[in-house]
């Protein structure tokens, strides 16, 4: 009922914006509001042969929608904005972006969002799901916690002139799938802070050239606890790894990010250390991926304050004038390292090798293939995960 309840109400506020404010030169600013949403649909193929023991192969073939999302933006004054997204995957209700945004704060600068937002934990974090260019983000990104969080974040990227961008999010210990609730905010909170720079751009000629750092700290609970990282080999239905931690006081992330764009060649790196200190002893995971991805048709990736953002096709899909669309090819090789916590030498690292194609029938709409090699570095049978990930996408 809750859910129904929620959702009246936001059908309702989208039909009653006739509030009227008046702006600096004295005329009436009209609250807006912009309905959007995306609807992601996957296949999953997985196997292994002759896998997880002696005998056995590992087969999965499945689908889902990997995102329903829908949700109302805009503004409500000048300088004051919102954002309420959902997300039901699933069959569950998940908040996502839920905020209100104060822009062009006085003497501060920037911009401050109250609420859930995106924390600032690297490129391929803060580059939208709609916008990346392989089916999941690399597997670094599994020690950054989920995507979203609530409290308070701030962004400013016009430091030195645009120079510089900073982003940093003071936030709590909620769970997305129960409204970010956090019901002891003295049992721990997170600290991310983000430094980027474009060091140069050619708008003309469609090159750039991006470095950044980020740092995060973590504490999931007041007294020390267990914990488990868990995560997938970039793919959202296979086999599942999981990494414990025994007594779990903080984290501390440290991660670099470079990227270079060059018309329709772009490049993408990021290298992580995510140090995890229990009782005993501090324990390093290390992340890191490179990858480079080539319009064919020669768009290129549009990018601002710090992250990628929509392609734009030359040519909408049209067959009947002979129009096509956008082909973009990629490849990504990705790692993630935590042979600090096993310490067997087995099965204690995952490398992955992705290629693939994205055809953006137009800038809202596109069709994906990854075909994806997982290496699970076991000492004696090491027979890898092969995947073939299909997805349908569109967003407005």
């Amino acid at each position: 009922m809750s859910k129904i309840l929620l959702i009246i109400l936001i059908g309702f506020f989208s039909f009653n914006t006739n509030a009227q404010e008046e702006s600096k030169s004295g005329q009436k600013v009209k609250p807006t509001v912009i309905p959007h949403g995306r609807i992601v649909y996957d296949f999953e193929f997985h196997k292994i042969e002759n896998g997880i023991s002696p005998g056995m192969d590992y087969t999965f073939n499945g689908q889902q929608f990997r995102t329903v999302r829908m949700g109302l933006k805009g503004n409500i004054s000048q300088n004051i904005k919102y954002k309420i997204e959902l997300d039901f995957k699933g069959g569950e209700l998940i908040y996502r972006d839920m905020y209100v945004k104060f822009t062009n704060v006085p003497y501060l600068g920037g911009d401050i969002f109250v609420g859930s937002y995106v924390e600032a934990t690297g490129l391929s974090m803060k580059t939208s799901g709609k916008f990346t260019t392989f089916f999941e983000r690399s597997m670094l990104t599994n020690t950054q916690n989920n995507r979203w969080n609530t409290g308070i974040h701030y962004s400013n990227f016009g430091l030195l002139n645009g120079i510089v961008g900073l982003q940093l999010s003071y936030a709590f210990n909620g769970r997305h799938t129960s409204g970010f609730t956090d019901t002891n905010l003295s049992n721990g909170r997170h600290i991310v802070a983000r430094l980027t720079s474009p060091l140069f751009q050619n708008k003309d000629k469609k090159q750039l050239f991006h470095i950044g750092v980020n740092y995060e700290n973590r504490r999931r609970t007041e007294n020390p606890s267990n914990y488990k990282l868990k995560f997938r080999p970039e793919n959202n239905m296979g086999l599942k790894i999981t990494i414990p931690f025994e007594n779990l006081k903080t984290q501390n992330d440290i991660g670099f990010e470079l990227a270079g764009r060059f018309g329709p060649l772009s490049l993408q790196a990021e290298y992580e250390i995510s140090e995890y200190t229990t009782i005993e002893k501090n324990i390093n995971v290390v992340g890191y991926y490179a990858a480079v991805t080539y319009f064919i048709t020669g768009e290129h990736r549009g990018y601002i304050n710090g992250a990628f953002l929509r392609i734009k096709p030359y040519n909408n899909v049209n067959l009947k004038e002979g129009n096509f669309g956008a082909l973009e090819l990629v490849a990504r090789y990705s790692v993630i390292d935590y042979s600090d916590v096993i310490l067997t030498g087995d099965s204690d690292r995952v490398d992955n090798v992705t290629i693939g194609f994205n055809w953006y029938l137009n800038s809202h709409a596109r069709l994906m293939y990854n075909y994806v090699i997982a290496d699970f570095n076991k000492k004696e049978e090491n027979d890898k995960l092969q995947s073939n990930l299909v997805r349908m996408q569109v967003d407005f």
